[in-house]
Protein backbone atom coordinates (compact mmCIF):
# COMPACT_ATOMS: atom_id res chain seq x y z
CA UNK A 1 0.00 0.00 0.00
CA UNK A 2 1.73 3.26 -1.18
CA UNK A 3 -1.03 5.81 -1.30
CA UNK A 4 -1.64 8.80 1.47
CA UNK A 5 -5.03 9.86 2.76
CA UNK A 6 -4.32 13.22 0.58
CA UNK A 7 -3.52 11.21 -2.31
CA UNK A 8 -6.60 9.19 -2.56
CA UNK A 9 -8.78 12.61 -1.84
CA UNK A 10 -6.87 14.51 -4.58
CA UNK A 11 -7.10 11.88 -7.26
CA UNK A 12 -11.20 11.50 -6.26
CA UNK A 13 -11.98 14.81 -6.45
CA UNK A 14 -9.66 15.07 -10.25
CA UNK A 15 -11.74 12.09 -11.09
CA UNK A 16 -15.17 13.56 -10.35
CA UNK A 17 -14.31 16.70 -12.87
CA UNK A 18 -11.74 18.59 -10.15
CA UNK A 19 -11.39 21.14 -7.63
CA UNK A 20 -13.12 24.15 -9.02
CA UNK A 21 -15.69 22.02 -11.14
CA UNK A 22 -16.79 20.74 -7.87
CA UNK A 23 -17.17 24.27 -6.30
CA UNK A 24 -19.01 25.37 -8.80
CA UNK A 25 -21.48 23.38 -8.21
CA UNK A 26 -24.33 24.47 -6.33
CA UNK A 27 -27.02 22.72 -6.37
CA UNK A 28 -28.03 19.09 -7.72
CA UNK A 29 -31.33 17.92 -8.32
CA UNK A 30 -31.82 14.06 -9.68
CA UNK A 31 -34.32 12.06 -10.81
CA UNK A 32 -35.26 8.81 -11.82
CA UNK A 33 -36.45 5.23 -9.57
CA UNK A 34 -36.06 3.61 -6.34
CA UNK A 35 -36.73 0.10 -5.96
CA UNK A 36 -36.96 -1.55 -2.63
CA UNK A 37 -36.55 -5.25 -1.32
CA UNK A 38 -40.09 -6.10 -2.52
CA UNK A 39 -39.39 -5.18 -5.83
CA UNK A 40 -41.77 -1.87 -5.52
CA UNK A 41 -40.49 0.64 -7.61
CA UNK A 42 -41.59 4.71 -6.87
CA UNK A 43 -40.38 7.60 -8.53
CA UNK A 44 -37.69 9.60 -6.60
CA UNK A 45 -36.22 13.05 -6.55
CA UNK A 46 -33.91 14.43 -4.71
CA UNK A 47 -32.58 17.95 -4.40
CA UNK A 48 -29.78 19.15 -2.58
CA UNK A 49 -27.81 22.12 -1.68
CA UNK A 50 -23.78 22.33 -1.57
CA UNK A 51 -24.37 24.16 1.86
CA UNK A 52 -26.31 20.83 3.38
CA UNK A 53 -29.76 21.26 2.86
CA UNK A 54 -31.71 18.15 1.18
CA UNK A 55 -34.54 16.93 0.43
CA UNK A 56 -35.46 13.41 -0.68
CA UNK A 57 -39.01 12.52 -1.84
CA UNK A 58 -40.32 9.38 -3.21
CA UNK A 59 -43.47 9.13 -5.16
CA UNK A 60 -45.37 6.46 -2.42
CA UNK A 61 -49.19 5.90 -2.68
CA UNK A 62 -51.24 6.99 -1.63
CA UNK A 63 -49.17 9.35 0.48
CA UNK A 64 -45.84 10.55 -0.57
CA UNK A 65 -42.47 9.71 1.33
CA UNK A 66 -40.47 13.07 2.18
CA UNK A 67 -37.68 13.87 4.16
CA UNK A 68 -36.01 17.02 4.39
CA UNK A 69 -33.02 19.06 6.47
CA UNK A 70 -32.41 22.60 6.43
CA UNK A 71 -28.77 22.05 7.45
CA UNK A 72 -29.79 21.60 10.78
CA UNK A 73 -32.99 20.46 11.65
CA UNK A 74 -34.31 17.63 9.52
CA UNK A 75 -37.99 16.61 9.23
CA UNK A 76 -40.10 13.24 7.56
CA UNK A 77 -43.23 12.57 6.31
CA UNK A 78 -44.11 8.66 6.24
CA UNK A 79 -41.55 6.05 5.66
CA UNK A 80 -39.91 3.87 8.22
CA UNK A 81 -36.46 4.22 10.11
CA UNK A 82 -35.24 1.79 8.22
CA UNK A 83 -35.65 3.04 4.92
CA UNK A 84 -39.14 1.87 4.09
CA UNK A 85 -41.53 2.78 2.30
CA UNK A 86 -45.49 3.99 2.82
CA UNK A 87 -45.93 6.18 6.25
CA UNK A 88 -48.39 9.05 7.75
CA UNK A 89 -48.62 11.96 5.86
CA UNK A 90 -48.21 14.44 9.05
CA UNK A 91 -44.45 16.09 9.11
CA UNK A 92 -42.43 14.85 12.39
CA UNK A 93 -38.86 15.71 13.53
CA UNK A 94 -35.69 13.52 12.88
CA UNK A 95 -32.62 13.25 14.87
CA UNK A 96 -29.59 11.70 15.77
CA UNK A 97 -29.28 8.35 14.07
CA UNK A 98 -32.49 8.59 11.93
CA UNK A 99 -30.73 11.80 10.69
CA UNK A 100 -27.34 10.68 9.63
CA UNK A 101 -29.18 6.98 7.89
CA UNK A 102 -31.71 9.11 5.84
CA UNK A 103 -29.36 11.40 4.78
CA UNK A 104 -26.96 8.68 3.27
CA UNK A 105 -27.43 9.41 0.20
CA UNK A 106 -27.70 12.99 -0.27
CA UNK A 107 -23.88 13.60 -0.21
CA UNK A 108 -23.28 16.44 -2.46
CA UNK A 109 -20.94 17.91 -0.65
CA UNK A 110 -18.78 14.94 0.47
CA UNK A 111 -15.96 15.01 -2.01
CA UNK A 112 -14.95 18.61 -0.80
CA UNK A 113 -15.06 18.33 2.97
CA UNK A 114 -14.01 14.33 3.01
CA UNK A 115 -11.10 15.39 5.60
CA UNK A 116 -13.59 17.38 7.47
CA UNK A 117 -16.64 15.11 8.19
CA UNK A 118 -13.90 12.30 9.26
CA UNK A 119 -12.00 12.59 12.48
CA UNK A 120 -9.14 10.15 12.31
CA UNK A 121 -9.09 9.30 8.81
CA UNK A 122 -6.49 6.79 7.74
CA UNK A 123 -5.30 4.00 4.88
CA UNK A 124 -6.82 0.82 5.23
CA UNK A 125 -3.26 -1.00 5.35
CA UNK A 126 -4.45 -3.57 2.83
CA UNK A 127 -6.70 -3.17 -0.80
CA UNK A 128 -9.63 -4.81 -1.06
CA UNK A 129 -11.35 -6.27 -4.19
CA UNK A 130 -14.55 -4.68 -5.33
CA UNK A 131 -16.19 -6.22 -8.65
CA UNK A 132 -13.16 -7.34 -9.55
CA UNK A 133 -11.16 -4.76 -9.36
CA UNK A 134 -8.13 -3.30 -6.71
CA UNK A 135 -9.90 -0.57 -4.21
CA UNK A 136 -7.81 1.67 -1.91
CA UNK A 137 -10.39 2.24 1.37
CA UNK A 138 -10.20 5.18 3.85
CA UNK A 139 -11.34 4.32 7.55
CA UNK A 140 -12.79 7.05 9.50
CA UNK A 141 -15.31 8.20 12.30
CA UNK A 142 -17.63 10.95 10.67
CA UNK A 143 -19.80 11.05 13.93
CA UNK A 144 -19.57 9.69 17.40
CA UNK A 145 -19.72 5.94 17.59
CA UNK A 146 -19.77 5.62 14.01
CA UNK A 147 -16.99 4.12 11.68
CA UNK A 148 -17.51 4.19 8.07
CA UNK A 149 -14.94 2.85 5.20
CA UNK A 150 -14.58 4.58 1.76
CA UNK A 151 -13.60 2.63 -0.74
CA UNK A 152 -12.04 4.50 -4.17
CA UNK A 153 -11.27 2.78 -7.53
CA UNK A 154 -7.47 2.42 -7.62
CA UNK A 155 -7.67 2.81 -11.09
CA UNK A 156 -10.42 5.47 -11.82
CA UNK A 157 -10.12 7.43 -7.97
CA UNK A 158 -14.21 6.74 -8.11
CA UNK A 159 -15.83 6.05 -4.85
CA UNK A 160 -17.27 2.71 -5.12
CA UNK A 161 -18.60 1.65 -1.37
CA UNK A 162 -19.14 2.98 1.17
CA UNK A 163 -19.62 1.11 4.30
CA UNK A 164 -21.11 2.09 7.93
CA UNK A 165 -21.02 0.65 10.94
CA UNK A 166 -23.31 2.66 13.60
CA UNK A 167 -22.18 1.35 17.34
CA UNK A 168 -25.15 2.50 19.44
CA UNK A 169 -28.10 4.57 18.10
CA UNK A 170 -31.01 5.42 19.77
CA UNK A 171 -32.48 2.56 21.66
CA UNK A 172 -30.21 -0.24 20.25
CA UNK A 173 -27.45 0.01 22.86
CA UNK A 174 -24.29 -1.25 21.66
CA UNK A 175 -25.99 -3.31 18.91
CA UNK A 176 -23.41 -3.33 15.68
CA UNK A 177 -25.55 -1.53 13.07
CA UNK A 178 -23.81 -1.94 9.25
CA UNK A 179 -24.91 -0.20 6.09
CA UNK A 180 -23.59 -0.57 2.73
CA UNK A 181 -23.24 1.96 -0.16
CA UNK A 182 -22.29 1.10 -3.27
CA UNK A 183 -22.05 3.98 -6.37
CA UNK A 184 -21.57 3.09 -9.96
CA UNK A 185 -22.75 4.04 -13.38
CA UNK A 186 -20.93 7.17 -12.83
CA UNK A 187 -21.60 9.71 -16.45
CA UNK A 188 -20.14 12.73 -16.71
CA UNK A 189 -23.22 16.16 -15.92
CA UNK A 190 -21.87 19.68 -16.76
CA UNK A 191 -18.67 19.06 -16.19
CA UNK A 192 -18.76 16.43 -13.00
CA UNK A 193 -19.28 12.59 -12.38
CA UNK A 194 -22.36 11.53 -10.97
CA UNK A 195 -23.10 7.71 -10.10
CA UNK A 196 -26.31 7.33 -11.89
CA UNK A 197 -26.78 3.55 -10.08
CA UNK A 198 -26.80 3.43 -6.37
CA UNK A 199 -27.51 0.97 -3.78
CA UNK A 200 -28.20 1.19 -0.05
CA UNK A 201 -27.88 -1.50 1.93
CA UNK A 202 -28.93 -1.91 5.64
CA UNK A 203 -29.49 -4.56 8.56
CA UNK A 204 -33.39 -4.60 7.27
CA UNK A 205 -34.05 -2.53 4.10
CA UNK A 206 -32.03 -2.49 0.70
CA UNK A 207 -32.99 0.19 -2.19
CA UNK A 208 -31.65 0.79 -5.49
CA UNK A 209 -31.59 3.94 -7.03
CA UNK A 210 -31.41 4.26 -10.83
CA UNK A 211 -31.14 8.16 -12.18
CA UNK A 212 -32.18 9.10 -15.12
CA UNK A 213 -31.82 12.79 -15.03
CA UNK A 214 -28.95 14.91 -13.16
CA UNK A 215 -29.09 18.53 -12.93
CA UNK A 216 -26.21 20.56 -11.61
CA UNK A 217 -26.85 24.25 -10.72
CA UNK A 218 -30.68 24.23 -11.19
CA UNK A 219 -32.68 26.79 -9.49
CA UNK A 220 -33.55 25.41 -5.74
CA UNK A 221 -35.84 27.28 -3.50
CA UNK A 222 -35.10 27.52 0.49
CA UNK A 223 -38.94 26.96 1.10
CA UNK A 224 -38.38 22.91 -0.52
CA UNK A 225 -36.80 22.66 2.92
CA UNK A 226 -38.87 23.62 5.09
CA UNK A 227 -41.37 21.52 7.54
CA UNK A 228 -44.80 22.10 6.27
CA UNK A 229 -47.85 22.90 9.12
CA UNK A 230 -49.74 19.65 9.90
CA UNK A 231 -52.39 18.68 8.50
CA UNK A 232 -55.78 18.75 9.86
Amino acid sequence: MTETVDQVLSKYVQALGGQQALQNAKTRVMTGTITNRDLTTANVTMTEKNTGEARIEIATQPNPTIRATNGTAAWQIGGGGGGGFGGGNNPRDITGFQVQQGFRLADFALPLNLKQRYQNLSVKPAYETIDGKQAVVLTGSPYPNVIEDLAFDRDSGLLVRRTVTSGSAGGFGILALGEQIDYSDYRDVSGVKEPFSVKHSTWNAVTTEKLTDVKINAPVADTVFAKPAPQQ
